[in-house]
């Protein structure tokens, strides 16, 4: 016999695991425990509801704020600064496809989304800021330069990566760990969206069973193997699914069907965990719960004080961050001419009251001379009146200081 030649197999290598990168999704460095929780993307975020009512609700609420670039004058007096180049960019036409309602709609959608929104600042007719160009998210990559400033790296539909300096993009960011990019709100709030992602998913196998709950076959006596592998197939046959719906299923002797009662949606609380989600995604965002469908919350004395929260500590900060980012990038450039200019978002649309509450406010302010007749229609959207009387501010005189009334008096008694 001939011995057989037993050759040594190498031991085999295991290939390190490539560390992530999060740079290009929102984290500036991974995280300690190697990465985070779970692997959740703006994608799989905006399939939630609550996501998608909460970022439905800044991008509406901030596009519908008339925007105006402002100028401070050197008595402290503003006005409108329409004669300035990119005035017209920036409040009427951003683009050729887009009005300026989408224009900022999309630009909060991106930051309040994927944590960042870009657009190319490209000249034309109009001056160094004719058009607004949008940018997807996930193309562009900021990057910090040797000296301190910021340069972006664009990946084009072509595949080539294009390098543009801070002054040709528009960047708007949401909250920052590193002061370059923002960070992914879907990768923060991950567990929450991890959750409602599944309960998605077992409500969807539920419905497609007919709502049908798992089951469990019960018997006294011993049955063999096959037997047990035939029931279980034709009970499936019978049970699984809406295209079997109405058959009936013959059991054999002594065996009988028990639903697994924690195995139902109503054991495993199914309605008061997506209840759960609303909130929790809400108090993520800053959006009271109420004014994205949360009903619980909802109290007939506390609705217009939710309006009131949504405004100052909601939409005021998404404010100014849209104004932060045109001001830094765009209107810098008359900042540094001498001129005092700046872009303004304007929210009182949005805290209108009713008509009452209206007509209250316009009279306070005109009885002290704080708005003229002019002004007024203005705020109501109504023409101007062209008599100059209109353009004038006006005062009761029916009240006095002390000091005069009693000069007053001292005088008529004077005088008789």
């Amino acid at each position: 016999m001939t011995a057989r030649k037993t050759t040594k197999r190498a031991p085999r290598r295991r290939a390190k695991p490539q560390q992530a990168s999060y740079e290009l999704r929102g984290l500036s460095q991974p995280l300690p425990w190697g990465g985070p929780f779970l692997d959740i993307g703006p994608a799989e975020a905006i399939r939630v509801t609550a996501i998608l009512a909460c970022v439905r609700f800044l991008a509406q609420s901030v596009a519908s704020m008339p925007g105006h670039v402002m100028r401070t004058l050197p008595n402290g007096r503003k006005e409108s600064a329409g004669d300035l180049a990119p005035t017209y960019t920036l409040t009427k036409s951003p683009n050729q496809w887009q009005s300026n309602y989408e224009f900022y709609e999309w630009l909060v959608y991106c930051a309040a989304l994927y944590g960042n929104a870009y657009a190319r600042i490209l000249p034309g007719d109009r001056g160094f800021c004719s058009e607004l160009r949008p940018l997807h998210p996930t193309r562009v990559e900021p990057v910090r330069l040797s000296d301190y400033s910021v340069g972006y790296r664009y990946l084009d539909p072509a595949g080539q990566w294009k390098q543009y300096d801070q002054s040709e993009i528009l960047h708007v960011r949401w909250l920052s760990e590193n002061g370059l990019k923002g960070m992914v709100p879907a990768e923060l709030c991950s567990t929450s969206v991890a959750l409602a992602r599944k309960l998605d998913t077992a409500a969807t196998s539920f419905w497609d069973n007919s709502a049908r709950p798992d089951l469990v076959l019960e018997t006294q006596e011993t049955i063999p193997p096959e037997a047990v592998d035939q029931l279980r197939r034709q009970l499936r046959e019978v049970y699984g699914g809406a295209s079997k719906r109405g058959s009936a299923a013959v059991l054999p002797k002594k065996v009988s069907i028990k639903p697994i009662e924690s195995n139902s949606n109503e054991a495993n609380q199914f309605m008061e965990l997506r209840d759960s989600i609303v909130p929790d995604v809400a108090r993520a965002y800053g959006v009271p719960s109420t004014l994205i469908g949360d009903s619980k919350m909802a109290r007939w004395s506390n609705v217009e004080q939710e309006f009131l929260t949504a405004q100052v500590f909601c939409l005021l900060p998404w404010q100014r961050r849209i104004e932060g980012a045109i001001d830094r990038t765009i209107l810098s450039t008359f900042q540094a001419s001498g001129d005092d200019v700046y872009f303004k978002l304007d929210n009182r649309g949005l805290l209108r009251g009713d008509t009452s509450a209206r007509v209250q406010l316009y009279q306070s302010l005109f009885n002290m001379g704080g708005i003229t007749p002019n002004e007024v229609r203005d705020l109501e959207d109504l023409p101007l009146l062209d008599e100059p009387a209109a353009d004038k501010t006006y005062m009761q005189l029916g009240f006095s200081t002390l000091a005069a009334a009693a000069a007053q008096q001292g005088a008529a008694t004077n005088g008789t």
